[in-house]
């Protein structure tokens, strides 16, 4: 996705979060100044079966598995959310900016205008946690009935 933002590629990023992080600054600087709307991707590898439109962090490993919004704030902390299914091990493409099309999500159609938040093991939806020791995150808005634009913030510990 660097290079289709305009950038160039000239490094291996390592397979780990400071490989990630120095991928994120590559991109951030291909697409200074760039309209547009699409999502922002990378390519991980995936902890374990992920679904189109599951909510995903970076494991200590390096891969992306499920963010869970009862666990820790590690765990809950979204990294972006998985734009195709794939099976533990195997690549995942994760969009962490813009407008997702979730065409084929397994929680139906999007209702436009609605927030949605992280709730379950790796799911969105517009009702946010409410218990207590559970994390709130804002994951985005539904512009309409297949199209997510992410706003991902930082996990609220509910007391």
């Amino acid at each position: 996705c660097i290079v289709a933002a305009g950038g160039t590629l000239t490094t291996a990023y390592n397979n780990n979060t400071g490989g990630i992080i120095q991928a994120l600054m590559a991109l951030q600087t291909a697409i200074a100044g760039m309209g547009g709307g699409s999502a922002l991707e990378i390519e991980l590898t995936a902890a374990e079966n992920l679904a189109i439109g599951d909510v995903v962090y970076i494991d200590s490993n390096g891969k992306l598995a499920k963010a869970i919004h009862n666990s820790t704030r590690d765990i809950a902390t979204v990294a972006g959310i998985v734009m195709e299914a794939v099976t533990a091990n195997a690549t995942a493409k994760l969009a962490f900016s813009g407008k997702v099309d979730l065409t084929g999500w397994s929680g139906g159609n999007l209702t436009p205008g609605a927030r949605y938040f992280l709730n379950g093991s790796g799911a969105i939806s517009t009702a946010p946690a409410s218990s207590s020791n559970q994390y709130v995150v804002i994951v985005g808005e539904a512009l309409d009935a297949n199209t997510i634009a992410l706003n991902i913030d930082v996990p609220l510990l509910l007391k």
